[in-house]
């Protein structure tokens, strides 16, 4: 854990992490071959998964890409602002639980993704997409509430 110590090193995987996310969602948003596995129609009697299915088809998805584009900076901003020494072991303490509950969370949410991909397999990439996107963005925000508040 002392590599947490380094702000610089949170910088480098907050942003490279956030790079490869947006620059997914932001590509695969409106992309032809991206909307043509997409599952169409009402298909499932579920307005949350027939929506979040129209969501992704409409090219909607470049927004989340754009919101974990501005959590990056706004985290990059925070860590430069108030950062420049070394976190201390509270800090590296607090930080090191969130990421390994960040983690778990992660490793917790594969056989909830595998029941649903089981029950219906037409909706596999909102799935995932649902899960990558729900997963980044909640350690996101909860990266800079623990700027903001230490």
């Amino acid at each position: 854990m002392s590599l947490l110590k380094q702000p610089i090193i949170n910088i480098i995987f907050i942003g490279f992490m956030s790079f490869i996310y947006s620059v997914i969602f932001i590509l695969t948003a409106s992309h032809m071959e991206f909307i043509s596995i997409l599952s169409h129609g009402e298909t499932l009697n579920s307005t949350f998964w027939n929506g979040w299915s129209n969501f992704l088809g409409t090219g909607n998805m470049r927004f989340v890409g754009y919101i974990i584009i501005g959590l990056t900076i706004a985290i990059i901003i925070f860590i430069v602002i108030k950062r420049r020494k070394k976190y201390d072991e509270y800090q590296v303490s607090i930080l090191s639980k969130s990421l390994l509950v960040a983690g778990i969370l992660s490793i917790l949410m594969i056989p909830f993704m595998m029941i649903l991909l089981l029950s219906d397999s037409n909706y596999a990439v909102e799935i995932i997409f649902l899960f990558a996107s729900v997963q980044w963005v909640s350690v996101l925000v909860s990266y800079l509430v623990y700027l903001i508040k230490f």
